[in-house]
């Protein structure tokens, strides 16, 4: 007789609960390394997904903007 995957299952939800916390963990460490060290941190936002899940997404920034805004802050001054 065949076993049920009741087991798998939930053992994977729990590994995947667990990669989850880590991931914030992770998340919220660099977040406050960064406001110690005196960097500029973006605001999360959050967005609701098509499941009707609230998602906490960092607006992600263009390097090519970061370089430009850059170059005006050396090139404005003489």
């Amino acid at each position: 007789m065949a076993r049920n995957h009741f087991s798998f299952e939930k053992r994977r939800k729990e590994l995947d609960k667990k990669k989850k916390k880590d991931a914030k963990r992770l998340a919220k460490a660099e977040r406050k390394a960064a406001i110690e060290a005196g960097e500029e941190v973006p605001e999360p936002v959050i967005v609701i997904d098509e499941f009707g899940n609230a998602v906490e997404v960092l607006p992600e920034v263009d390097e090519t903007e970061a370089e430009e805004e850059d170059e005006d802050e050396t090139s404005g001054t003489a």
